[in-house]
């Protein structure tokens, strides 16, 4: 599980199949061993004799994979409620912080990722923002790229939800509030863009991962 898939990879045992490890590292993976078909949201991945699964607390829905494999839903289901693992889950995208991943950036592109992150919800005008860094539309897409394998917009998008996904942990603000702050005027749009990252709706992620006050 998790790292354990770097270790069957690097002896190549996965080669030409089908793992997944911690979304955090699923890039490095796919780096280091490109004849592995690396799933990078994927919970658990089974492949022929190998299974992969996501971080460490990923253990835990693999060993109910495995009760229920060999025991069936109801066993499965009444194992989830005796041991107080959740049943549930079913991806790693709900997970994903895209700021957290490691990035081999440029003092330029931690300028440009700074004021993405500082403008959130300003329209997005890569024309302004190239003019920002006195730079042309296609150095500042080739630098950044280059840095980062990404494109601003996919950078501030990915900040945008992840800066939804805290308001929707911690605050009482109504989800159209939320849209609007990190950027969004069409709801439509910012629910696509949510649900195609996390793999759940705006409403779902608060009831998932709503942190509660401490009795």
């Amino acid at each position: 599980m998790c790292g354990g898939t770097f270790l069957l990879a690097e002896a190549g045992l996965l080669n030409g199949h089908t793992a997944t490890t911690s979304w955090l590292f699923t890039p490095e993976l796919a780096r280091r061993y490109p004849l592995i078909d690396v799933q990078s949201t994927a919970l658990i991945v089974r492949d022929g004799r190998f299974a992969t699964t996501g971080a460490f607390s990923a253990a835990h829905d693999l060993a109910l994979d495995l009760v229920r494999r060999h025991g069936g839903d109801r066993i499965a289901r009444a194992t989830s409620q005796v041991t107080l693992v959740p049943d549930t889950r079913h991806s790693q995208a709900p997970y994903v912080e895209d700021t957290l991943r490691p990035v081999a950036a440029t003092t330029f592109v931690d300028e440009v990722q700074r004021w993405l992150r500082a403008h959130l919800a300003d329209r997005y005008d890569l024309a302004a923002l190239a003019a920002t860094f006195h730079v042309s539309t296609r150095t500042l897409l080739r630098r950044f790229a280059s840095a980062t394998g990404s494109s601003p917009l996919a950078y501030l998008q990915a900040a945008r939800v992840s800066a939804a996904k805290r308001l929707l942990e911690t605050s009482e603000r109504r989800i159209h509030e939320i849209t609007v702050q990190v950027g969004y005027a069409d709801a439509a749009t910012f629910r696509t863009l949510f649900v195609s990252t996390t793999g759940v709706t705006p409403s779902e992620y608060r009831r998932q991962f709503r942190r509660r006050p401490a009795a």
